[in-house]
């Protein structure tokens, strides 16, 4: 017996490839910010500016934030595939958080803040995209 939602009568969350997609770009951006986090812990000389450039806190901070935030990231993608309800404000609150942490360690290595801000709109709009046969579709 089809149920309002299209069909779906479990109280399973609905998932979608595009959620799968949000997911997987969540622990790619969690991974990438992990890399960047070991960076600025041991080879400070890759960025364009010394610490004393940066926004806020320093290279040691940072890493460790980036190191934090990064394993936090992969978590929720990881749970988002595992149909977690909570997982898709997490991933959206913490894709904020990196959106913001990448604005204030721009100065540190520009395209890549870029590329990682940009990676990070895409996986927010894919959260936040209604499922296919949910009652927001």
């Amino acid at each position: 017996m089809p149920g309002i939602a299209g069909g779906h009568t479990s109280r399973e969350p609905i998932t979608s490839g595009l959620l799968s997609f949000a997911g997987f770009l969540i622990g790619l951006v969690g991974f990438f910010n992990i890399v960047d986090g070991l960076t600025s812990l041991t080879k400070r000389t890759l960025y364009l500016v010394p610490s004393s450039k940066l926004l806020v806190f320093d290279f040691t901070a940072w890493g460790w934030i980036w190191i934090i935030v990064g394993i936090l990231q992969i978590f929720v993608g990881v749970s988002i595939f595992a149909r977690r309800a909570w997982a898709r404000t997490a991933g959206i609150t913490l894709m904020l958080l990196a959106i913001a942490g990448q604005f204030a360690f721009m100065n540190a290595f520009p395209l890549w803040s870029i590329v990682i801000i940009a990676v990070s709109l895409v996986a927010i709009y894919l959260l936040m995209v209604p499922a296919p046969g949910s009652l927001a579709h």
